[in-house]
């Protein structure tokens, strides 16, 4: 009977341990947990304020796409302009 009750003793320990164990685990965890919170609602409020930080530059990348996009059609505008009178000439020369 000493022998059953020292091995459930020993049982009843080794339980003990592992729960305490795993109780700091916990709690370590739950310290991890609340460290990463912390750093998501930081990054995610740095990432908003980035983004707020950008949008006049991205405006302004905007409007100069279309004032290029314009000047680029004038161009090819003027280009095409020129080849039909240089076609003209052409003509004119070979007559």
């Amino acid at each position: 009977m000493m022998v059953e009750l020292d091995e459930l003793e020993g049982r009843i320990q080794a339980a003990v341990a592992l729960l305490a164990q795993l109780r700091e685990e916990k709690r370590r965890l739950e310290l991890e947990n609340d460290e990463l919170k912390n750093r998501v609602r930081a990054l995610e409020t740095a990432a908003g304020k980035q983004a707020d930080d950008m949008k006049p530059r991205l405006k302004v990348l905007e409007e100069e796409r279309t004032t290029l996009l314009d000047e680029r059609r004038a161009v090819a505008r003027r280009v095409e302009e020129m080849l039909a009178k240089l076609a003209v000439l052409e003509k004119a020369v070979h007559v």
